[in-house]
């Protein structure tokens, strides 16, 4: 027989005020904005695709089993079905604290293995690209800084939409990620390149004095410039004319790719990228080792051995 869930509802009338609570408990933990967002959207995606869930009066662990295995039967992609689990787990697990639910029917699925999607960008086209935005304007300037600071830190777009001019340390060449604004919600610092160092001082040069507090990175009126803009820049303004595509993400992806390629320490990448595992920097090995077959394969002894002797006149082979 299956065992009976008995939802209690009688603090919650609808399941966006059940959601909502369980947001604020979130937020209260520490988590980023982003993935506060996150949750909020894919347990509410799960209820708009379930909505009698919630409607009725007691809930059978069948029944809400069943529907949480068929919701997620439908997620082909492994990283948006991993997602999905991650929210729907923690949803559930507050519900069975909060004594809505004695048991989470997410129990019992794993996360699937998804393949690392990292972008190799030419260096070509990364230099295209940085060539692009017009310096004579803030607008222009203020992309320019933005790629260079990506293309030289790996930090995440959000993170560096976030920097303040205080977190920049001219004098030291670094610039310090806090804690508030770090998808890991822990400080670290990054290190900058001259280049950078002086394109960042023109930026900020430029701003007038009105905008006061506003972030390093912001719109030509002092306001803050969201992820969202920023994207949506690189795709409508520079993408048309790179003739490759190219996400303010990949430009992170570049960097690993490159440390490791100019022979940078995986546990120094690790720091720098604000990865929590070490296992999370090792995806991009897949692509260095790519690299150094390549290398290999050209630089074999073995190639000049075989050409030299294909050089020699071949006997006719005899037979037995």
């Amino acid at each position: 027989m299956a065992q009976v869930l008995q939802l209690r509802k009688s603090d919650y009338s609808t399941w966006e005020e059940a959601l909502s609570s369980f947001l604020l408990l979130r937020k209260a933990l520490g988590n980023s904005p982003r993935t506060v967002r996150d949750y909020k959207d894919h347990v509410g995606s799960f209820f708009k695709a379930n909505p009698e869930v919630w409607e009725t009066d007691s809930w059978e662990g069948k029944r809400l089993r069943d529907c949480v295995l068929s919701y997620m039967g439908r997620q082909k992609s492994p990283s948006t079905f991993n997602l999905r689990l991650t929210s729907l787990k923690l949803f559930f697990e507050w519900a069975v604290k909060e004594g809505m639910l004695s048991v989470n029917p997410t129990e019992g699925l794993r996360q699937r293995k998804a393949s690392p999607r990292i972008v190799n960008i030419p260096e070509e086209t990364l230099s295209k690209l940085l060539s692009l935005p017009d310096r004579s304007t803030y607008a222009g300037l203020r992309d320019y800084c933005l790629i260079l600071l990506q293309l030289d830190t790996g930090i995440r777009p959000g993170e560096a939409l976030s920097l303040k001019v205080e977190d920049i340390d001219f004098q030291g060449f670094t610039a310090t990620v806090r804690s508030v604004v770090s998808k890991t919600r822990t400080t670290r610092t990054l290190f900058l390149s001259l280049a950078t160092v002086r394109a960042l001082k023109e930026l900020i040069a430029a701003r007038p004095g009105e905008w006061g507090n506003a972030p390093v990175f912001c719109t030509y009126q002092g306001r803050p410039f969201p992820c969202t803009e920023w994207n949506f820049r690189i795709r409508e303004r520079y993408l048309p004319r790179l003739g490759a595509k190219v996400t303010p993400y990949m430009l992170r992806h570049a960097f690993a790719l490159g440390f490791l390629r100019n022979e940078g320490n995986l546990i120094a990448l690790q720091r720098i990228m604000g990865h929590i595992t070490l296992e999370m920097t090792r995806r991009y090995l897949a692509l260095t080792d790519g690299d150094l077959r390549e290398a290999s394969a050209k630089a074999s002894p073995l190639n000049s051995i075989l050409k030299s002797a294909n050089t020699k006149r071949v006997r006719k082979i005899r037979k037995e």
